[in-house]
Parts: structure tokens; C-alpha cells; sequence
């Protein structure tokens, strides 16, 4: 009895418990409960939906590469169809440059269709390559032992003969000497000197339309003489001469480092100017001094030099009128009568001196070629104490003569 009373006993509690859960789950649990069902029905349909997009998606890829596939098919056979369609024979004819003459045993090389086709030329200078697929820009090559290899566009071939120049015959000689003028105070040209690159250029007919160039270089001697051995050329040599670099003797009136180029503030001189000789220009200019003398005065009472330019574009009347004597000159007369302000002339009148006097005046000569010893030059002081403007005994006119002994 005791222990069916127990067993009663514990079914009863779980009969309790059971109840108690079963009113915990209220119907905002059904809601939620039957949501997540929907969701869950959402999801597969919505995986579902993307298997078959997937699907369709790779089937059209499968589509797309067949008729690729296709396209490239139907293209490689449309190009097969116009290569063998423009496929042609072509001659290539091969002579001399100089004699015009027919070249046999000539090598003439050609590409179609990634292969290389060569031939040699008959004794007509002719080959003849059958069935060839050349492209607009195709050329055929051409060699010849003794001859300066060559080419020649498709277009041409056929049309016109294939020129190759003999290079083995170098019996011409082609020489001369190069000169500058790196002094402009003598009448004399200067030798180049030593290693001057001169090149002689031929230009050579490959056919009727096209040519090429080839050049012969070689260098001068200490003595600035030159020779080049070469092969005779249908046009003959064009001769050019590298640049040179020298200093040049030359007298100026001035130079790109005065800060004042203009009379008297930049005296005539001798100077070296580093120049560069082009020897291929002509008529190239050179720097020209107008006078290679000026007039120096003593210093006046306020201690300023009068300098005179000489006979320049300027100043047309300060002449100057010498004989010679000896390796040298004299001076025998002059003319200064130009004082005109302008056109950077000196004005006389900004200089006093003392009254009723002579100074002495230097004529300054920068090619050294005058006498300077005797006579000697002066100038005539008014009572203003201003050089005054006279005539001299020998027949000159102005403001400086010269100083009777």
C-alpha cells in the first residue's frame, strides 16, 4: 500500500508541474512561434528562387561561349577565305646603281604568314616568289656580297628595280683642308688643326621613290687636311664638318660683359672671344669694329678725359689721313669735325681747359700699326676754355691737328 501511494503520489506532482508549464506558453508565444515558420518558409523560397537564378545564369554563359565559339570559327574561316583570295606572285628585279646592269646570285628574303621565303636572283637579276600573303607594310630584302644591303616595299616590287651600290670599290678619294679665321687682325686663315670630324654622305636610289643615306666619316691632321676613301655614288658626296670651338682674336667696340657698350664707355680694343665655327653655314656674320682708333685728350681742369671716336658709322668726318712709312703709318692730316650729341658722340663743350692753350691729344691705335712718337696731335683752347673748331696749315678741319714741332 505504501508504495502505490507513493507512486500515486509522484504522478500527481508531475500531473501538477505539467500544468504549471503549459500556462507559461501564452499567445504571444503562438505569434511568434508561427512568424518564425513563415520566415523560415520565406528563406527557403527565397534560396530556391536563387538556385534556379544561378542555374539560368550558367546556362546563358553556356549559350554565350557557343556562339563565341561560333563567331571566332566563322572569322578564322572568312580570314582563310581572304588570305588565300589575296594571295599573289611577285617579281623582284635586282641591278646596279652606277651601271644599271642586271645582278645575278642577289639574296632577296621576304616574311608571309610567320615564314621566311628566300630566293636568289637569275642571271636576269630576277626572282619570282609565288603565292605570297604580304601585308601593306611587307618589304623584301636584298643583299648582295660586295654591295650595301637594301630593301624594298611590296608595293614596289614589280614596278620598279631594286638598286643595289658596289661599296667594294673605294678608288675615289675625296681630300681637302679646313680653315677658320680664328684671328681677324691678319688677312690670313687659320688651320683647323687635328681631329675635326669630317663626313662624307651619299644618297642612294633603292628604286624610283625611295633611298637611303650612308656616310664615310674621318678626321683632319695637325695640318687640318682630310681624306676619305669611297666607293663611287650615282649622286655624288655631300661633304659636312662638325662643329668647332676656338678662341677668336678680334678688335670690338664693345662685348656682351660691358654693362655700357656704347662709346666711350666701352673703348675699341683687341679682345679674345670665344666663338663657335660652324663651318657648314655660310655668309655667317663677324663682328666688325668701325674704327680701330679713338682720340684720347689730357684731362681737363675738372679732371674728365675727352675720348673722340674715330671715323665710325657715326661720326663719317673724324678722318684720319696717314702714309706709310716703313711696316707702318703716319699721321699726315686730319679731319675731326663731328660733335654731334647724339648717336653716343661726346659733346665738347661739357670740357674746360685753361684759356688760350694747346693740349696734347693721343691718338690711340689698338692694331699698334700707327707711329705715335711723331708728330704728335693737340688741340687749340678758345678763350672760353673750350677746344675751338679751326683749320690747319696742312688742310684740315676741326678740332684736332697736328703739333708743329
Amino acid at each position: 500500500m505504501k508504495s502505490k501511494f507513493t507512486i500515486l503520489t509522484v504522478m500527481t506532482f508531475a500531473i501538477l508541474i505539467a500544468g504549471c508549464s503549459k500556462d507559461k506558453f501564452n499567445e504571444n508565444d503562438a505569434i511568434n512561434a508561427q512568424k518564425d515558420l513563415l520566415n523560415l518558409k520565406y528563406q527557403h523560397e527565397l534560396d530556391l528562387e536563387t538556385l534556379k537564378q544561378k542555374g539560368a545564369t550558367a546556362m546563358q554563359q553556356l549559350i554565350n561561349t557557343a556562339a563565341l565559339e561560333q563567331l571566332k570559327l566563322n572569322d578564322s574561316l572568312k580570314i582563310k577565305s581572304n588570305i588565300a583570295a589575296r594571295k599573289q606572285d611577285y617579281t623582284v628585279r635586282v641591278v646596279d646603281v652606277i651601271s644599271n646592269a642586271p645582278l645575278a646570285d642577289a639574296d632577296v628574303t621576304v616574311s608571309s604568314e610567320g615564314k621566311i621565303f628566300a630566293a636568289k636572283t637569275n642571271a636576269q637579276g630576277i626572282v619570282t616568289f609565288t603565292a605570297l600573303y604580304l601585308f601593306p607594310t611587307s618589304t623584301f630584302l636584298v643583299s648582295k656580297t660586295g654591295y650595301a644591303a637594301t630593301q624594298i616595299s611590296q608595293q614596289f616590287a614589280g614596278n620598279s628595280n631594286v638598286k643595289l651600290w658596289n661599296t667594294t670599290d673605294l678608288t675615289n678619294e675625296i681630300t681637302g683642308s679646313l680653315y677658320i679665321e680664328t684671328d681677324l687682325t691678319n688677312n690670313i686663315p687659320e688651320k683647323v688643326g687635328a681631329k675635326v670630324l669630317v663626313t662624307a654622305a651619299a644618297n642612294i636610289p633603292t628604286n624610283s621613290s625611295e633611298s637611303y643615306t650612308v656616310y664615310f666619316p674621318t678626321y683632319t691632321d695637325a695640318a687640318g687636311v682630310y681624306s676619305i676613301k669611297v666607293p663611287a655614288a650615282p649622286n655624288g658626296y655631300t661633304l659636312t664638318f662638325e662643329q668647332i670651338s676656338a678662341d677668336q682674336k678680334l678688335y670690338v667696340n664693345a662685348t656682351e660683359d660691358n654693362a655700357v657698350t656704347s662709346f666711350p664707355s666701352s673703348l675699341p680694343r683687341l679682345t679674345t672671344v670665344k666663338t663657335y665655327f660652324n663651318v657648314n653655314s655660310y655668309n655667317a656674320p663677324v663682328p666688325a669694329v668701325y674704327s680701330a682708333y679713338y682720340f684720347k685728350a689730357t684731362p681737363d681742369k675738372a679732371g674728365k678725359i675727352l675720348y673722340i671716336p674715330g671715323n665710325t658709322n657715326y661720326s663719317y668726318y673724324n678722318q684720319v689721313l696717314l702714309s706709310t712709312l716703313g711696316d707702318k703709318f703716319q699721321v699726315e692730316k686730319l679731319n675731326i669735325n663731328s660733335t654731334n650729341t647724339q648717336n653716343g658722340n661726346v659733346d665738347m663743350g661739357l670740357y674746360t681747359y685753361d684759356a688760350n692753350t694747346k693740349i696734347d691729344v693721343e691718338i690711340v691705335d689698338i692694331t699698334g700699326n700707327t707711329i705715335q712718337s711723331a708728330p704728335k696731335l693737340m688741340a687749340n683752347i678758345g678763350s672760353n676754355g673750350k677746344i675751338a673748331y679751326t683749320y690747319s696749315a696742312e688742310g684740315g678741319n676741326g678740332y684736332i691737328h697736328l703739333k708743329k714741332r
